[in-house]
């Protein structure tokens, strides 16, 4: 098991937030991957979350089919937040980075983006007391995630060099989403150990949180190495190639993958993304002693990219 940077976020208080924005630039920098505690959200949050998001995952297959995901909404096609549930070998990580042809995934997965916080939408969930729970659980853990995220990103403004509203000017509308995932233990039919393939993700930064081992990231030197925190609480925060094109790849997306164990395992996952006309890029800090490697791009035509990879849908020109 590696040791990655610990960042407890209490640490920002009393003048210190300095301080605490360094030592979370520099997990950026040197590992992409870093933990956060001590951001003040109540333990009843992620207990009820994973409390019933098992008891879903534990329903009859017919009444989760039931729910397929959707990924997008009346409100526009350009939407891919994911809404509803998705079975085992339904997706494949491999294709968000663009490889073909290689195996799907053993996950569960039930998801929810933005609308979640609005409680008149129309969303997938059982349409029973349980449902109703598991619906009011995840806005709970949604809007935590966006406050942690939000705090995470304020941080970094000061590291960067950025005015303090910089993310939150160009991340207040954006799509983000939250999928909460079931992988069952290693089973003698199963074809392989694939939890999730190897991947990068596509985000400005990702909020994990997991009940058990199976989280393995990629070091400099090509080793996998084992991932774990001794809480439910504690978030696993790692930079996506958004945050890592907008930093001229100064802040690394470092590839990361889901092994089966020998007992099934919980994660929840937030993936905090941009506005659609947000313009990514490169920080001025990171341009000063060398050049711009990616030209500016709209947030909605990177996102798309790689959306339509994952979901298996025809590229857009």
């Amino acid at each position: 098991m590696t040791v990655l940077p610990v960042i407890n976020l209490e640490d920002a208080l009393g003048g210190n937030e300095e301080k605490v924005a360094d030592e979370i630039s520099r997990a950026c920098t040197e590992a992409g991957f870093f933990i956060v505690r001590g951001h003040g959200i109540d333990r009843k949050v992620f207990d009820d979350a994973y409390e019933l998001s098992l008891g879903f995952f534990g329903r009859p297959a017919a009444e989760k089919d039931a729910l397929p995901m959707r990924t997008s909404t009346a409100r526009g096609d350009n939407d891919y937040s994911p809404y509803g549930y998705s079975a085992l070998l339904s997706e494949n990580a491999y294709a968000y980075t663009g490889k073909q042809g290689m195996p799907a995934d053993y996950v569960e997965k039930f998801s929810v983006g933005r609308l979640v916080l609005d409680d008149a939408e129309d969303l997938p969930f059982p349409a029973d007391e349980r449902g109703s729970e598991l619906r009011a659980a995840l806005k709970a853990y949604f809007a935590a995630c966006e406050t942690v995220s939000a705090r995470v990103t304020e941080l970094l403004t000061i590291a960067l060099e950025l005015p303090r509203d910089f993310f939150a000017t160009r991340t207040d509308r954006s799509n983000d989403s939250l999928r909460s995932q079931y992988y069952p233990g290693v089973q003698q039919e199963f074809l392989n150990d694939q939890g999730m393939g190897e991947h990068t993700d596509g985000t400005l930064i990702t909020l994990l949180t997991e009940d058990g081992p199976g989280l393995q990231l990629r070091d400099l030197s090509g080793n996998w190495i084992d991932v774990d925190v001794p809480e439910r609480d504690h978030f696993i925060v790692n930079i996506g190639d958004l945050m890592a094109r907008w930093s001229n790849d100064e802040y690394v997306s470092t590839p990361h993958r889901v092994r089966l164990v020998d007992r099934p395992r919980q994660s929840i996952v937030f993936f905090k993304l941009a506005n659609d006309d947000a313009v990514i890029e490169a920080f001025p800090k990171f341009t000063r002693e060398r050049p711009a490697k990616y030209e500016p791009i709209r947030y909605e035509t990177f996102s798309l990219q790689k959306m339509d990879a994952l979901f298996g849908r025809e590229a857009r020109s």
